[in-house]
């Protein structure tokens, strides 16, 4: 499968959790890496930061109904702590 070709006025949104920063950072810039692979540059690419793995769909969409973006990207770590809480926030 090849990538479609890239419009230069494309914007890309990366949405990252807060927790578990340390983990999380690795794949923006795995993320970032492959993105100039593919030919984007930096400046092609909006960061956001939010608390957890349970805001990134909310900042999704808000950022969707901008109708600014080609694309919206979320990443997060999301771990089994022995609670209810991460499989409310997985599913």
């Amino acid at each position: 499968m090849q990538p479609t070709a890239i419009h230069h006025n494309e914007r890309v949104a990366f949405i990252q959790a807060s927790w578990h920063k340390e983990i999380v950072d690795q794949s923006r810039k795995g993320f970032l890496a492959e993105m100039l692979v593919q030919g984007y540059q930096e400046s092609d690419i909006d960061f956001f930061e939010v608390g957890g793995a349970f805001e990134i769909p909310l900042h999704a969409k808000l950022l969707a109904k901008t109708g600014r973006y080609a694309g919206i990207v979320g990443a997060a770590l999301v771990v089994d702590g022995g609670i209810y809480r991460h499989d409310f926030v997985a599913q």
